[in-house]
């Protein structure tokens, strides 16, 4: 039996968005992600604009690094991102929210090149796993990159969006990574059935 409290809605938005102000899954609740952002705001608001970034977009670590203010289009809050690694080339559309924070927070700190830049350029890995492991020990919960895209690729499900659509955001190859991805988060008896994966087939706007 399919899980009620789904609650998929009947039509979608044209484009997916993560809004970190409703995002709310088994993973990582409202009250979690409400309390690591408060804490990080009040501590470095460099880590808690990352975090932010990250949560609702899911990015790898090589696709952060390499960000630049040029490939963010201000005018659809989209960015194009190119250097993924093992990920696809793809657009990233942004909750207007964040889209609207990210602007405010080039235009007063202006950085130059890379959107988040380290001290000597470019921001490194390790401090970037650094910032995580810091956020971790603010909501005593392991916060890393795959736990973050599992995060977004189970809030888009439950939203009702398709998997293909789920595929393009994060950024996988093919779709059966997507749906191994969620069926880890999805109640054992839910997983052998037929229905799982088709039944947001057509709800796309």
């Amino acid at each position: 039996m399919l899980n009620n409290d789904l609650n998929l809605p009947i039509l979608l938005p044209q484009v997916l968005t993560v809004d970190v102000m409703t995002l709310d899954n088994r993973l990582i609740d409202q009250a979690e992600i409400r309390t690591l952002l408060f804490r990080l705001r009040a501590r470095n608001y460099l880590h808690y604009l990352i975090i932010k970034f990250l949560v609702c977009t899911g990015l790898s670590l090589p696709e952060l690094t390499h960000l630049k203010i040029a490939d963010f289009s201000p005018e659809r809050n989209l960015f194009k991102l190119k250097n993924g690694g093992r990920l696809r080339r793809r657009k990233i559309f942004l909750e207007p929210n964040l889209a609207l924070e990210l602007y405010r927070y080039s235009s007063e700190f202006l950085p130059t090149d890379y959107l988040f830049p380290g001290r000597y350029g470019k921001l490194r890995t390790r401090t970037i796993q650094k910032i995580l492991k810091n956020a971790s020990l603010l909501i005593s919960k392991e916060i890393h990159i795959p736990f973050l895209r599992d995060v977004i690729a189970l809030e888009l499900f439950k939203k009702g969006f398709p998997v293909w659509e789920i595929q393009e955001f994060l950024g996988h190859r093919t779709t059966r990574s997507t749906k191994q991805r969620i069926l880890l988060h999805i109640p054992v008896e839910e997983r052998t059935d037929p229905r799982l994966f088709n039944r947001n087939k057509n709800q796309a706007a």
